[in-house]
């Protein structure tokens, strides 16, 4: 699943944990859904900005070797 969709589960979590009908019990239950999600999401950011900063070091080396 992509980060955008997680992202808008994880929106959608909280307008459920916000909404007053919600019981805790099922908000409890709904915030450890959060939790899991969030954890996904900060592990596909952190890939993400690994990625970009091997990236970053490429194009650096490229304009080392014009320069």
């Amino acid at each position: 699943m992509s980060l955008e969709k997680k992202l808008a589960m994880l929106d959608s979590l909280a307008d459920k944990i916000e909404d007053k009908d919600t019981s805790l019990e099922e908000s409890i239950k709904i915030f450890e859904q959060s939790v899991d999600l969030a954890t996904e999401c900060m592990k596909i950011l952190g890939d993400c900005s690994g990625k970009l900063t091997v990236l970053q070091e490429k194009v650096r080396g490229i304009t080392d070797e014009n320069s």
